[in-house]
């Protein structure tokens, strides 16, 4: 199926999703038949307490996690019939991740961080370095690119990670409450930050957080309870989008 297909030019379409976890000799329905539609350019924000499933979703829709039934397409391809491979190749080339805990590399300096996701699709240094150069300037650390990230405040460290996620231009970002190992002050800059890197490069971001004060500036927002998902406000922004390939085999 071609994105094109997609009523209301859906980037991430999600049908009957359903994911169940054993604990303790006994089963958790996580997410329960959950269908859900994300479109190009929208800034959707997952609502929910701690354990009610939001960032199993976003592991779901990475393919970090299978699900147990259920369906996610992405562009076009069908991620939940992916192998290992063809999902770590997904990811590569189409998907961006900001963690909570930033999921920096100790060993590897902030511009090598940041262009980690070039060198691994293969990319010319000398580019990849451009490439990173520029997004550190985008995010006011341009005089950083030789330290390593134990010289970086939280802040800093997840202004690189944002960069690193968005460095090879991927079709959608998942962030997995970004801001929650911030203070109130730092965590509110770098909300900012990635809705300004996201909307000006026209890319869908769908981020998982338990904060409300992130919802007025959300175009939807969703609140998931009891494993299953209701769509609580918002508008949908659409924007024209160029379709993902479909994976061979997918």
């Amino acid at each position: 199926m071609n994105i094109d297909s997609l009523q209301n030019s859906s980037l991430l379409q999600i049908r009957g999703l359903h994911k169940v976890y054993a604990e303790g000799g006994r089963t958790r329905v996580v997410l329960d038949s959950v269908d859900l539609d994300i479109h190009e350019g929208e800034f959707f924000v997952i609502l929910g307490k701690s354990g009610s499933g939001k960032s199993t979703l976003l592991n779901l829709i990475s393919g970090i996690d299978k699900a147990d039934s259920g369906s996610i397409l992405i562009g076009g391809t069908n991620v939940t019939t992916l192998d290992e491979r063809q999902l770590t190749l997904f990811r590569r080339d189409h998907i961006g991740i900001v963690f909570q805990f930033f999921n920096l590399i100790p060993t590897l300096t902030v511009l090598e961080n940041i262009t980690l996701p070039l060198e691994l699709r293969g990319e010319a240094k000398a580019s990849a370095a451009k490439r990173g150069h520029a997004l550190l300037e985008r995010v006011g650390l341009d005089g950083r690119a030789a330290a390593f990230p134990d010289r970086l405040s939280g802040g800093e460290q997840q202004r690189i990670a944002i960069a690193r996620a968005l460095v090879h231009e991927p079709a959608i970002i998942l962030a997995d409450e970004p801001t929650g190992n911030l203070d109130e002050d730092t965590g509110e800059s770098i909300t900012q930050l990635l809705l300004e890197l996201t909307r000006s490069a026209g890319r869908t971001l769908v981020m998982a957080t338990h904060n409300p004060e992130i919802v007025p500036l959300a175009d939807r927002v969703c609140r998931i309870h009891e494993g299953k998902l209701e769509i609580t406000s918002g508008r949908v922004a659409v924007l024209q989008h160029t379709p993902l390939p479909v994976l061979e085999g997918a």
